[in-house]
Order: C-alpha cells, then structure tokens, then sequence
C-alpha cells in the first residue's frame, strides 16, 4: 500500500470517527503539504457528508448500502491504480443511496410538506472546502465556516445558514431568491457571485458583490442593494455600516489559496493569515496594529509569510510552543507580534 493509499484509508476511517490523534495527524500534515492534497480532502469530506443526510428513511437499507460501500473499497485496494479513480468508483456508490434518498424525499413531498431535511458541511481550521447545493448553486466555504442547507430546495425560496466565511456563484432562478443567513446580515440574490464574512467570534460582518445585483438586509431592518465592485462592511459594536466600492475579485481569491491584501491593517492581516493556517496571531503594538499592508501571497508556507512581512514591516515576533492537551491534541500555536525599536 503506497502513502496515498494509506492517507486515504485514513480518511475514510475518520468519518466513523474511530481515528486517534496520531493519525489525524497524519491526514492534516498530508493536507497541508499542498493545494491539491487540501481540495481532493475537501472533495471527500462532501463526498462523504452528502451522502449522509441528516434522516434515515425507512425504504433504505443503510446496512446493506454500507456494506456495499465497504466492500467496493476493499476491491479498490487491489488495484493498483490511481487513488484518484479509485475514489472516483468508491463515490459512484456513495451517490446510490443520495439518489434514493432524494427521490424518496420528491414522492413523499407532498405528504410531508411541512419537514425540512438539512445537510451541513463544515470546512476544519486550517483548510477549505467546496460543496455543490441541490439547485445547482457552489459555495466554497474558507477556514472555520459552516454551511446548513435543504437537502432539497422544496420550498419558493432557497434559504441556507452560513457561520464563518463562504464565496457563492449562485444558479440564476428569478422564481426562487436565494438567501444567505447569517447573525447580523442576510443577503437575497437570483443568480450571482458574492462574498460573505460572518464569523461569530468577529464584530465586523461584510458583503461583497463580484456580479450580479444584491439585496442586503442588515439587522433584520435595514435594507440595502449592492452593484458589483461593491462592498458593505458592517462593525457590531458600533452598530453602524459603510458601503465602499472596491476590487471584487480580491475579496473571493481566497477560495484559490490566495492571500491578496490592498491597504488593509496589518491587525486584519495577521488575522486572515492565522485563519487560513489556524493559529492565534495577537498584534500587541497599536501603532504596528493600525499600519497599512499591500501584499499577495500564493502558496507561500506560514513561515516564509511571516519572514517576507518581517522584512518589510517594522516587526518581530516570537512564536510559543504548541502544549499537547489531555486528549492527545496539542492547542494551536500562538505567535505575538511586536515593533522593532
């Protein structure tokens, strides 16, 4: 059996959440190595997720379905083919009991009009992940977010429930508004790409339009529309909001692996930078919190990012050692930034 094949088997058995920390480890460490490692992960996790929907009818027989599934993968284990098509077929059996599921869900509709069924697909510190909605819409989801969504858009509106960050390219369908909902601001579009950052643990919320037309309702009140190239930023603490006009495609390069920043502070850089690699960064100097940075990083590793932003920002920092926890996990690493004297 080669890495690839082991990283995987790995994979598929930490969905049954019977996996110790050590090999956990083991996948996150193979993730990170590059953006390919992290999107195919990120594709067997909604390969995974969507094909266990959050009911278990009766009609189907999830013991015979698994066993299926089971045993396909130990076929695929003799082959030696790429991991990639040996996926691929191991997916194609998942996706039987979707179909079932969802045509059980289409007949019995009517008789259940009023039961919603949701799916919700999470992206892990550190990594992203993309998920393809029922109406054909895409959403991919940045480091930290979860998304909830029907698993079938029954209803005249397609309403999904977004925390954290997660750029949409969203199927046009005029009859059927599609709707973001987030704690402070809720975003109705037909047909578009946008950006939304709404992290519980942040007092700023924003909306940022690539094409299209959006209407954003913030605080469950006030409403406002959005043109393309536009952005809203709304700060909780005060209580107030600010539309500026801006480079969209920014705002959305995230989803590529690509740190892109245009006069932001170097507070909300480090903030970005420790999202996307899931570690604590803390600006204690004001004065180096408030500087402006402009800046593009593609897949730079988080070491060479902090030593290009020491060499041209008046900066140091000392970086902590990670503690290992009770559970065998160790806590993320936390790196203090400070102004060169």
């Amino acid at each position: 059996m080669n890495k690839e094949e082991k990283i995987v088997e790995l994979i598929i058995k930490s969905f049954s959440g019977d996996i110790s920390p050590e090999e956990m480890g083991l996948i996150k460490a193979w993730a990170s190595e590059n953006a390919q490692n992290q999107n195919y992960y990120s594709e067997l996790i909604n390969v995974w997720q969507v094909s266990h929907p959050a009911f278990s009818p009766d009609l189907i027989d999830i013991h015979e379905a698994e066993s299926k599934v089971m045993g396909q993968i130990q076929e695929k284990k003799k082959i030696t083919t790429s991991v990639f098509v040996w996926w691929q077929r191991v997916a194609a059996v998942l996706i039987i009991p979707v179909a079932l599921l969802l045509g059980y869900m289409l007949s019995q509709q009517s008789f259940h009009s009023t039961v919603i069924a949701y799916q919700e697909v999470s992206a892990p510190n550190g990594m992203r992940s993309m998920v393809n909605l029922p109406d054909g819409s895409t959403v991919w989801l940045n480091s930290g977010s979860k998304l909830k969504y029907p698993v079938v858009f029954a209803s005249s509106k397609r309403n999904v429930y977004l925390s954290g960050e997660g750029f949409f390219k969203v199927h046009s369908d005029k009859k059927h508004p599609f709707i973001v909902n987030t704690k402070k601001l809720n975003v109705m579009a037909t047909g578009t790409q946008f950006n939304v950052e709404a992290y519980s643990s942040d007092s700023i919320s924003a909306v940022t339009l690539v094409e299209g037309k959006l209407n954003v309702k913030i605080d469950g009140s006030l409403s406002e529309k959005l043109l393309p190239n536009q952005r809203i930023v709304l700060n909780s603490n005060t209580n107030t909001y600010k539309r500026t006009n801006t480079d969209a495609q920014l705002w959305g390069m995230w989803k590529d692996g690509i740190l892109a920043f245009r006069d932001e502070s170097l507070e909300k850089v480090f903030k970005r930078i420790g999202r996307t690699f899931n570690v604590d960064i803390k600006v204690s100097d004001p004065v180096i919190a408030h500087q402006l940075y402009r800046a593009t990083f593609e897949g730079e590793s988080l070491d060479e990012i902090l030593r290009l932003l020491k060499i041209s920002a008046p900066i140091k920092y000392k970086r902590s050692v990670r503690e290992k926890q009770i559970d065998g996990e160790f806590k993320k690493e936390k790196i203090e930034v400070l102004r060169v004297n």
